[in-house]
């Protein structure tokens, strides 16, 4: 009887763990491209820094410093004007809940702390909550 229970939970445990694997998170890779030592900045970089900062190796974070020539080239590349873009998986726009979303200029602005969390977490976890519109 002792080994019909221990091979039931065994089986249970292996469930268990085949469900947190085939659940597994997509990686989420963001863009920063700014001014991102600019002063008036700093308050916008540091929500973004508190925001993904909780994601831990889920959420890749790429700093772009758009008064460098790599960091023009880049805002040319990819059709940008802003001071700053956060680009979400290579969007910046986004329909959140029935609402358009732009991850552009500051903080407070045209997107907040929450909508960032809540693309970032819909990426995650594919409830389509978030789905990038195109421009």
């Amino acid at each position: 009887m002792s080994k019909i229970i221990l091979a039931v939970c065994a089986l249970c445990l292996l469930s268990l763990a085949y469900g947190a694997f085939a659940t597994s998170t997509d990686k989420v890779n963001i863009d920063v491209a700014g001014m991102i030592n600019h002063g008036p900045m700093q308050p916008t970089v540091k929500a973004i820094k508190e925001v993904t900062s909780k994601y831990g190796d889920t959420v890749t974070v790429n700093w772009i410093d758009t008064t460098t020539d790599e960091g023009q080239k880049y805002l040319q590349d990819h059709g940008l004007s802003a001071h700053l873009n956060i680009l979400i998986n290579g969007n910046y726009k986004f329909n959140l809940d029935g609402k358009d979303v732009t991850f552009q200029w500051l903080v407070n602005g045209t997107w907040t702390k929450d909508n960032l969390d809540a693309v970032i977490s819909d990426t995650i976890d594919n409830n389509g909550k978030a789905v990038p519109v195109n421009v």
